[in-house]
Order: structure tokens, then C-alpha cells, then sequence
């Protein structure tokens, strides 16, 4: 009984929305990690179904000592798992459930009848049901410890079969793994690839992280040596992705007010190799841009806590009501988050040397994304979006032209994804640029199409050369 006494405080947990579904069900306490991560997200999936089962049986009005969370877990299992209560042993609990078994069980024909459906699969909502199932296992090369070509043959070694790209991810072969086409250290597998006990990952050569998770630090791409501040870190994928990029070079200061999620982000980035990383149990808000410390950082990472709505490991955890962005408990909730993101891009806008912040959020609302966009470039002369050309522009689906204001040049600057269609999390990307910069980049980018359009047998006479050359520093 001490699993689903556990399973029942992750239940509470994730109603009070204090963590994700893998942060709970994979921690260091949860001894049966695989079978309490397919327990809660199947609960979750049923929970309407068998909130309303219960409700109409009186189950809890009869059992008056039992927990509701405890009846939840109990009732799918007995209706909904392939072995029922078979592998729970006797005690009070259990034979509270049983005493009500015919009665629990019509009410479920009942509710089919209802709904007029014959599987219990058609009484998922459409957007949980097979959710999970259709984003692939997506997995980030560590290139502090090794490279995407000996990762590659591991999985050979395996009988895994490469394929350079797939423009299908919805549709897989076993035992395959493929390139992204569009973040050169991803490597795709078909969908819930069990890679927890492999030892590229249990080394840290290999991360699993969601290709949409890997966004915001590809489009930072800091430059060797460079000083970064990642404002809230935890629990560390995103760190550690920078300072693969960076080399282990320079410094990331990466902030989170959470002291045990903290702790998680300095085990995994240990675990990965990073050595450029300084932890700051605190937050991000409270720094002072000016002070010394901060007198090189260039670039700004901010990934602040949202709703989590695009995450799929997340939609389970969603009623239909809190998919609806125009309920009251909801519209309040965004209204709370978006004004604290807000006050991050503000706040990130004040170091005085840093030339690029790049924003995300997990979320599929406007509220948290395109809303807080527009209302922070208002607040702003010095800083703006940056061009499409830089923020990943073989991406197709960008941010919603009428939440910009009806502004598609705006919206063509920004990265969206969406589960599913996509096959990837959720998730929204802005990229904001200091101004100075984007004009040095632009005409950069004019000069080096002017060098490009040179026929190869004109030669230049040397004073047109250095005028080339003059504007190319400039």
C-alpha cells in the first residue's frame, strides 16, 4: 500500500501544480520509477471518468475514511489497468474498493452508454489520448564528453538503423534513430524508448531533453568565453546545453530561488561535465545589473515559470476547463504569470552590456507569449526583436500574427511548436537584441552579400579593398 500511499501524494502535488509529472515520479524516493510514471499518467488520463464515478456510486460518502486520491488510483486500476487490484495486497483500502465492485463498474457501463461509446479509450479527451505517444524520444549529444557520430555507432551497435532525416516523426520504424535536421547535436528515436539504463545516459554523454527545449539555448549560441546568466536554471537541461556550446568556457551564473531544485541542477550539470557554471541559490530579480560581476554579460536566458500547457507529460494534468484559456480560475492564474515574465524581461533589459535575451516558456497561451512580447517591446527604445534570419529560420511555424497586433513582420521573429503537430512539446521563443547590435549584424550581413556578389575575376584595386574591409569592422 506505501506505492500508492506515494502515488497519492504525487497526485496532490501535481493538483497544487508544484511540480511536473517526471520530476515527481522519477525521484530519487520513488523506488518502482516506471510503473509510478505509467500509474499516474494513465490516473490523470481517466480522472474526469473516474471523478464521476465515484461521485455517482456515493463511493466516499459510504467510505468516509477512505482518501479521494487513494480512491482515484484505486478505482483505475480495478476498472481500467488489464490486472485490476490483483497485485495490491489486502488491507482496509482494498476492501473498501471491492465492497463497491458492481456498483463501480455500472456506473462506467452506464457512462458509456452515456456517451455512447464502446472502448474506454473514447472516453479520454482527444488532446490526452495518445499524447505521449506521438512525440519521439529525443535525445541531446553531450559534446563535452563525446560527438554525434560515436553516439550514433552506440546505437548501431544496438541494431538501431540511421536515417539522415524523416519529415514524418509521427510515423517511426522501431529500432531507428535519426538527425535532426534542424539542431545538429539531436538525435531522434521512435517514441518512448526506454534509454534510462543505457550507459551513455547514465554517463551523461547522452540528455534527454525535448527538441523544442533545446530552442532557446541554440538560438542564444554564446560565443567561447563569453559570460551568460541563465535567470531560472533549474533543473539544468538548458545550463547544460549552453555550456556545451560555450565549450566549458567563460561563465554561466545560473539562478533558481528553488535551494532542491538547485541541488538537481548542480548533480545533472556535474553529471554532464560542465565546469563553467556557478549556481546561485536565489533570484534573479534581486541582482543588481550593475553590479561588477555582471560587467561582461552579453547574453540573458530567460525561462521563467509559466503554466506548462504545451508540455505533453503535462496535458493529463489539465481538465478540459484549465485548457480553456478564457475560464475565470485560469485567465487569473495567466494574468499572475505573465506580469512575474514580464518583470523578468524587464529586469534582464537593465544589465548594461548584455546584447541579447533570449525568452521561452512551455506554454501554449498568448498570454505568456505573445502578449508579454508586445507589452515589453512598449517599455523599451534600446532593445528589439532580432531578425528572423537569427532565431532559427528554417523553423516554419512562428509566432500568431493577430496576437501581435496584426504585425506579421513581428511574428515572423518569433518560434513556436506545437504537440503533435509538431511532435514536440509545446513551446514559444522570443529573442530580443540591443539595438546597436542588429545594426552591426545588418550591415555585416550587407557587406558580406556585397563580397559574395563579386565576380571572381574582378579584382578590386586596394583602396576599394580596404573600404570593404573598413565596413565589414564597422
Amino acid at each position: 500500500m506505501n506505492f500508492y500511499k506515494q502515488a497519492s501524494d504525487i497526485l496532490e502535488k501535481l493538483q497544487n501544480r508544484k511540480s511536473s509529472i517526471k520530476s515527481l515520479t522519477l525521484a530519487d524516493d520513488v523506488k518502482e520509477k516506471k510503473k509510478m510514471y505509467a500509474l499516474i499518467c494513465n490516473t490523470l488520463k481517466y480522472k474526469g471518468v473516474i471523478d464521476k464515478i465515484i461521485d455517482n456510486s456515493q463511493l466516499l460518502v459510504v467510505e468516509k475514511k477512505l482518501p479521494r486520491n487513494i480512491a482515484t488510483l484505486l478505482v483505475h486500476d480495478l476498472l481500467f489497468s488489464p490486472n485490476g487490484l490483483k497485485s495490491l495486497s489486502d488491507g482496509p483500502y482494498k476492501k473498501s474498493i471491492l465492497k463497491h465492485e458492481i456498483r463501480l463498474k455500472c456506473e462506467l457501463v452506464k457512462l458509456k452508454v452515456k456517451l455512447k461509446v464502446k472502448n474506454n479509450e473514447d472516453l479520454i479527451n482527444p488532446e490526452l489520448r495518445n499524447s505521449e505517444t506521438t512525440v519521439p524520444r529525443y535525445i541531446r549529444v553531450n559534446t563535452l564528453k563525446t560527438t554525434v557520430e560515436k553516439v550514433v555507432e552506440h546505437f548501431k551497435a544496438k541494431k538501431y538503423k540511421l536515417e539522415e532525416s524523416n519529415d514524418d516523426l509521427g510515423d517511426i520504424s522501431p529500432q531507428t534513430i535519426i538527425k535532426d535536421k534542424h539542431l545538429p547535436e539531436l538525435l531522434i528515436l521512435p517514441p518512448n524508448t526506454d534509454l534510462h539504463n543505457d550507459p551513455l545516459y547514465l554517463s551523461g554523454d547522452i540528455i534527454l531533453q525535448d527538441k523544442a527545449s533545446c530552442f532557446p539555448s541554440f538560438i542564444c549560441s554564446p560565443l567561447i568565453d563569453s559570460h551568460v546568466i541563465d535567470a531560472c536554471a533549474a533543473p539544468g537541461n538548458k545550463t547544460s546545453h549552453l555550456s556545451s556550446i560555450m565549450q566549458n568556457s567563460g561563465k554561466i551564473w545560473a539562478f533558481d530561488i528553488d535551494k532542491k531544485r538547485l541541488e538537481l541542477l548542480k548533480k545533472l550539470t556535474r553529471k554532464a561535465g560542465c565546469e563553467n557554471i556557478v549556481a546561485v541559490h536565489g533570484s534573479f530579480l534581486e541582482e543588481n545589473p550593475l553590479d561588477s560581476k555582471y560587467s561582461n554579460v552579453e547574453c540573458i536566458l530567460l525561462d521563467p515559470s509559466c503554466s506548462g500547457s504545451g508540455m505533453v507529460s503535462r496535458l493529463a494534468e489539465n481538465t478540459q476547463d484549465q485548457l480553456d484559456s478564457t475560464q475565470k480560475p485560469l485567465v487569473e492564474r495567466l494574468k499572475n504569470l505573465s506580469e512575474f515574465q514580464e518583470r523578468m524581461i524587464l529586469h534582464a533589459f537593465k544589465f548594461p552590456t548584455v546584447k541579447k535575451i533570449v525568452y521561452s516558456t512551455c506554454s501554449i497561451y498568448a498570454q505568456e507569449n505573445e502578449h508579454v512580447v508586445r507589452r515589453v517591446l512598449e517599455q523599451t527604445s534600446v532593445f528589439e526583436l532580432a531578425d528572423r534570419k537569427d532565431v532559427m529560420p528554417s523553423w516554419s511555424r512562428r509566432g500568431i500574427t493577430s496576437e501581435m497586433g496584426d504585425d506579421e513582420e513581428a511574428a515572423e521573429k518569433l518560434v513556436r511548436s506545437i504537440p503533435n503537430e509538431d511532435h514536440t512539446n509545446g513551446f514559444f521563443v522570443a529573442c530580443f537584441v540591443r539595438k546597436s547590435v542588429q545594426c552591426e549584424n545588418n550591415v555585416r550581413s550587407k557587406v558580406d552579400s556585397m563580397d559574395n556578389s563579386i565576380d571572381d575575376s574582378f579584382i578590386a584595386p586596394p583602396e576599394t579593398k580596404h573600404s570593404l574591409k573598413r565596413k565589414k569592422r564597422g
